[in-house]
Formats: C-alpha cells, sequence, structure tokens
C-alpha cells in the first residue's frame, strides 16, 4: 500500500487558466472598426469573383468575333480578296558579253542574257469603287467592286548608263507588268499603249518583279517614250491599295462608303468626306519610296510586300462585336459600382444582403453582356442595347427590392440604369471617351463620399452584436 492517495495528486496539477468568454473577444474588436473592414474586404473578394463570369462572356464575344472573320475569309474566296493594283512596270532584255570558264578549264566569251527595269516618269491612277453589304448566316460583309484607270508615260529607256550596245538590246521581247495580287477577282482589263490595245496574259515571268500580276508583251522598234491607259474591274473587300511605282504618281479613290479608313504612308494630301461616300487625293514622288526609276537584274529587287502602298480600308463602325467587347470591359465597373450602391443602402438602412444575394446580382448583371451580343447580332445595336438594359434593369430592381427592401430595389435600379445609359453615351465617343470616363468617375467617387459622410465606420456592427448579447443583467 502506498501513502499517497488521489487528492494528493490532484494537488499536484498546475491550477487551471481560466476561460475567457466570447463576448470578451467581441467587446474586444468592438468599436475598432474590424466589422466595417470585414465588411468591404468580403465585398472586394465579391467583385473580383464576378471576374470569372465577365472573363467568360468575353471568352464568348471573341469567339463569335473570330468566326466573323472566317466568314469574312471565305466570303473573300468567293468574291474577291483584299487588293492592291500598281502602275506597268517595263521590262526590256538585253545581251552581255561575259567571260566564262569552259569545261577544259579554259575562258571564253559567252552571250549572258540580262534584264533592265524601267518605271514610269509619271502616273495617274483613278479609283472608283461601290460598296455593297453581302450576308453569310447572321453576319453582314463589306464588299466593293471597283473600276480603275490608270495611265501615264515611260520615258525613253537609257541604256547607254550600263554601256550596252544597241545592237545588244532586244527592243522586240520587251514586255509590261502589272502587279495585281488578287487577279482572280479580275472582272475585265483592257491595256493599250500609244492608243493600240495590247493581248494581257495571266501570270509573271521570271524576269518580272516577284509576285502575282498580268503581263503583256510588247514589241518596240526602239528607244522613245511610251504612253499607256489601262482600264480594270476587280472585285474585293475590307480594303483596296495602290502601290506608287512610278517617278510622280498622282492617285485619287473614291467610294460611295461614308467610313473610310486611310491607309499607308503618306496620309491623302487632300479628302472629302461625307454622308454620300468619300474621296482622297495623293501625290507621292519616288525619292519617298526609295525606289529607283530603273535597274539591272542583281542591282535592285523590287518587293511588292516591301513597298509603302497607299489607299482605303472600309471601316464599319456599328460592328457589334468591336462594341460589345468594349462594353463588356466596362462590366467590372458596373458590377462594382452596383454593389457598392447595394452595399451603402445596407448601410444607411441597416440592412444585412447575404452571399447569395450578391452572386444572384452579379448573375444578372454578367448575363447582360451575353444578352446583349446575342440580340445585336440579329438587329440593330441601339435597340440591343436598350432591350438588353430595360431587362437587366428589371431583373436586378425587382430582385433586390423583393429580398433586401423596396427602396433598395428601386434606387439600385435607377443607379444601374444611369451607368447602363452613360455606357452607351462612351460607346459613340471616340476622341472624348476617356475625358468623359474619369469625369463621370470622378463624380461617381464624390457621389460616393457624400452618401457616406455622416457614416460611423468604427460602430458598425455594434447593434447586431447587441441584438445577439441578449439585455444584460443589472449590476
Amino acid at each position: 500500500m502506498t501513502d499517497f492517495n488521489n487528492d494528493d495528486f490532484a494537488s499536484l496539477r498546475p491550477p487551471e487558466r481560466g476561460r475567457i468568454d466570447p463576448r470578451q473577444w467581441r467587446d474586444r474588436w468592438r468599436g475598432s472598426g474590424f466589422e466595417a473592414a470585414k465588411r468591404i474586404l468580403f465585398l472586394g473578394a465579391l467583385i473580383l469573383l464576378m471576374l470569372i463570369p465577365l472573363g467568360m462572356v468575353e471568352g464568348v464575344v471573341q469567339e463569335r468575333s473570330w468566326r466573323k472573320q472566317q466568314v469574312m475569309d471565305e466570303v473573300g474566296e468567293q468574291w474577291g480578296p483584299v487588293q492592291s493594283v500598281s502602275a506597268p512596270i517595263l521590262v526590256v532584255p538585253y545581251d552581255m558579253l561575259e567571260t566564262r570558264p569552259k569545261a577544259d578549264g579554259s575562258e571564253a566569251l559567252f552571250r549572258v542574257r540580262h534584264f533592265a527595269t524601267f518605271l514610269p516618269a509619271s502616273t495617274s491612277m483613278k479609283a472608283q469603287s461601290h460598296v455593297e453589304k453581302r450576308h453569310k448566316s447572321i453576319y453582314e460583309i463589306l464588299v466593293y467592286g471597283a473600276a480603275i484607270d490608270i495611265s501615264g508615260t515611260f520615258a525613253s529607256p537609257d541604256f547607254a548608263r550600263w554601256s550596252v550596245p544597241p545592237d545588244q538590246i532586244h527592243w522586240n521581247e520587251a514586255s509590261l507588268a502589272v502587279l495585281l495580287p488578287g487577279a482572280r477577282a479580275l472582272q475585265s482589263i483592257a491595256l493599250a499603249v500609244d492608243g493600240k490595245p495590247l493581248t494581257v496574259e495571266a501570270g509573271l515571268l521570271p524576269q518580272h518583279p516577284r509576285g502575282q500580276g498580268l503581263r503583256a508583251d510588247l514589241k518596240l522598234a526602239g528607244a522613245r517614250p511610251i504612253s499607256f491607259a489601262i482600264k480594270l474591274a476587280v472585285n474585293g473587300r475590307d480594303a483596296l491599295s495602290m502601290l506608287p511605282l512610278g517617278g510622280q504618281t498622282e492617285i485619287e479613290m473614291s467610294s460611295d462608303w461614308p467610313h473610310p479608313n486611310f491607309l499607308g504612308s503618306p496620309l491623302p494630301k487632300s479628302r472629302e468626306i461625307s454622308d454620300a461616300g468619300f474621296a482622297g487625293r495623293w501625290s507621292i514622288n519616288h525619292l519617298a519610296t526609295g525606289i529607283p526609276l530603273a535597274w539591272r537584274d542583281g542591282e535592285f529587287t523590287l518587293d511588292p510586300n516591301a513597298i509603302d502602298r497607299v489607299g482605303v480600308g472600309l471601316a464599319e463602325p456599328g460592328d457589334v462585336h468591336q462594341q460589345t467587347d468594349r462594353i463588356v470591359k466596362y462590366g467590372l465597373l458596373v458590377v462594382a459600382l452596383t454593389f457598392g450602391t447595394i452595399f451603402i443602402m445596407g448601410l444607411l438602412k441597416r440592412d444585412r444582403v447575404h452571399l447569395v444575394q450578391y452572386l444572384l446580382i452579379g448573375a444578372a448583371i454578367s448575363l447582360f453582356y451575353l444578352l446583349l451580343l446575342s440580340l445585336a447580332e440579329q438587329m440593330s445595336f441601339a435597340r440591343a442595347y436598350l432591350i438588353a438594359s430595360l431587362v437587366d434593369i428589371t431583373i436586378v430592381a425587382a430582385y433586390a427590392g423583393a429580398t433586401i427592401r423596396h427602396v433598395v430595389g428601386v434606387f439600385t435600379g435607377l443607379i444601374l440604369a444611369a451607368l447602363h445609359g452613360y455606357m452607351f453615351v462612351l460607346l459613340q465617343m471616340e476622341s472624348y471617351a476617356l475625358l468623359s470616363g474619369t469625369i463621370g468617375l470622378l463624380l461617381i467617387l464624390v457621389l460616393i463620399m457624400v452618401a457616406t459622410r455622416k457614416v460611423d465606420w468604427y460602430a458598425i456592427g455594434e447593434d447586431a452584436g447587441i441584438a445577439r448579447e441578449g439585455p444584460q443583467p443589472a449590476p
């Protein structure tokens, strides 16, 4: 038997520490502003969470835009591609005696064929296009038919600079080449030199500049100035451009499309734009292009893809995918301001809003953009925006009024209507969109400051804490 009992062992245990009442923890944080910070962080996390559905909607917009581009490419294959046209290029073959090694190792003189290329001294290029809208599936594609007149003169080809004997120049084998990558969409062409028509053949030969185009044989009797005139009609889409080849190139382009996008360098020296169409004029010297007026093979390579061409693209200001993509980028701002409105109204009216309520309202706003895209593909963008906005405002306002408070639903609907209206106005602006958007954000910030100027952020949550604890007994 031992001399110790259980009571003796109990006396050896350390004294039990006192437990802290949970109400003491709440009292410790009460009045510190922790409750307000917690709610604001929670609201910020919810707003960032809405990036997921908004990103999914933006992905759908991009996918539909890519699909439209595929349809445009298909129409381009059927109707005509983006067109570019050049002035004619004169190519004259000649022979030179060159020393070449023979099979036995000795050297001998051989007659070697070379080619000289000449550009016009002056060129005038005029294009008149008629724009149409073609429909495939639900997409609308802009195409055009263009009538192009090209005229000008070649100076007398000068071989003396290269010391080529006149009897070694093959004038009767000269040819003209026209760079036209979209030759498959050519409707008609007529080429005349010195008033005499020439037969035009498809494709370019190895002695011609690289690329795709047309050619015509030109039997010359000797060196002399040459005048030319070309009339052609082509189909195309998106843009029409000219390659300024020549000493001095005068270009004039006009169309019945009122939304031109002038391309290339330099820009037109004069232009007129109206509801009836546009007209643009260029004057380009060959010194600005960096292309010589004459060269022999091996001295210079004319690469059409490296030439600064000028022209006009067909801008489509009402493109639904571009406008929807722009408006989706403002989606997070709309969500943040809507959630902020509900949050501030909850503070002022002492209402609590559950996570599920925020998520459902955010889902309704996200679906607004998807509804806008699907409607805009079937009707005008303005009408689609109006219908989608009314649906979104009605759903959000009705739900907030039924589940939170009637006044919250009304005020949230008004704020959302103002946001949708303001975003639509921003879409219509181009030069002043950033300025207008910045001013709008400043005004919203001022309104938030005014609405919350009397909110005691340190006292948020105190009433709720007292209500949970219940009445305290009198001391």
